[in-house]
């Protein structure tokens, strides 16, 4: 049996100073979650990229943040789903600040099936108000501002 093909890819968790959250909003035809769901912003690593490189590159073309605090690896999550080339892809998160904008995205997102941009609070979070990923969005968060950010990402579960 073969390992599964995995697309290395990179997240930010962007937190403004009150602890607020950028989340970007994935939904196609044919994805199991009705309405779709809010994922940190990212994406994958291209050939010869470094993950800061390609982190960087995605966030100044998803939120137009240029020069963002990147602070390091906090989590990695891997999921096994039907993909172009891949049968699955293998999220590492880091840490991000920034101070409050209005992001302006500089590609077209909905031909990444990202159809809105928008700050998430605290306790929006933490009360779920919508479908996030990963699912368990509002424990993370609460870790990652209590421990900061750790040696290696921790392993969390797809849920």
């Amino acid at each position: 049996m073969s390992s599964p093909r995995l697309r290395q890819a990179v997240r930010a968790l962007v937190l403004d100073e009150d602890d607020h959250v950028l989340l970007v909003h994935f939904d196609w035809e044919g994805l199991d979650v009705a309405g779709g769901f809010w994922a940190c912003p990212g994406g994958g690593i291209d050939p010869g990229e470094t993950p800061v490189d390609a982190l960087r590159r995605e966030l100044a073309e998803e939120l137009g943040l240029e020069d963002p605090v990147i602070l390091g690896p906090v989590w990695r999550l891997t999921r096994i789903f039907p993909m172009p080339h891949f049968d699955g892809q293998t999220d590492v998160t880091y840490l991000v600040r920034a101070s409050r904008f209005e992001p302006r995205p500089r590609v077209d997102l909905v031909a990444e099936n990202v159809h809105g941009v928008r700050w998430f609070s605290p306790d929006e979070v933490a009360a779920g108000i919508v479908t996030f990923s990963p699912r368990d969005l509002g424990t993370q968060v609460p870790t990652v501002l209590a421990e900061g950010v750790p040696h290696r990402p921790r392993d969390i579960a797809a849920l």
